[in-house]
């Protein structure tokens, strides 16, 4: 069904090569859809802060060097806080409507149903959409699959290291080792001691 469907490891390298932490050090950013829990042909990203044109510069020179490299797209959305997250629950339950979130694109996606009033753009690459309620796709999954959590770059690569590296924390060689160990061998004294007779 995806053709180039992405994989971790792949996006992880992009996101390293290409210095995203660093670039995109004025906004937090989020891996917020199906990536990489379900099929899907995209990666979705939620930048939160402000949608300016710096932004959007860097956005299309990072979309634009996945894209050449592993074929992967890249879609975007900004928010300019996270308040949007807190309707996750509800998004999960039943349709509702939005109160003052507005999202920002770099394109003009006509569709009155799910947007309050038409799209304006703010600047030379963003459109605001003010949120009315879940759009189609959404209402079709409703109690079929839930919207997952966001989880923040840096938290996912920090991630996906410790899952792809497990031997190399808690070993002997390990700085803290030691520390830790005693540790260990002191809370045990204590839980024998304190259950003795049980």
């Amino acid at each position: 069904m995806y053709k180039d469907r992405p994989k971790v490891p792949k996006f992880i390298e992009c996101l390293k090569d290409w210095s995203f932490t660093t670039k995109f050090d004025k906004w937090e950013v989020y891996l917020w859809g199906n990536f990489p829990y379900n099929p899907t042909g995209d990666i979705d990203l939620i930048f939160i802060g402000n949608p300016s044109e710096e932004l959007g510069e860097l956005i299309i020179e990072f979309r634009n060097y996945v894209k050449e490299k592993t074929k992967y797209v890249i879609d975007h959305q900004v928010f300019k806080t996270t308040e949007v997250f807190s309707y996750i629950p509800q998004m999960n339950i039943s349709n509702f409507e939005f109160k003052n979130i507005y999202k920002y694109k770099m394109s003009e996606i006509n569709s009155p149903r799910v947007y309050r009033r038409e799209p304006k753009k703010i600047n030379k690459y963003f459109w605001e959409f003010d949120l009315l309620g879940l759009n189609e796709k959404k209402l079709f999954m409703l109690g079929k699959t839930n919207v997952h959590y966001p989880i923040l770059i840096e938290d996912f690569i920090k991630l996906y290291n410790n899952i792809t590296n497990p031997y190399t924390y808690n070993t002997r060689e390990d700085p803290n080792w030691e520390y830790h160990r005693t540790l260990r061998k002191e809370f045990m004294k204590i839980i024998k001691k304190r259950y003795r007779g049980f």
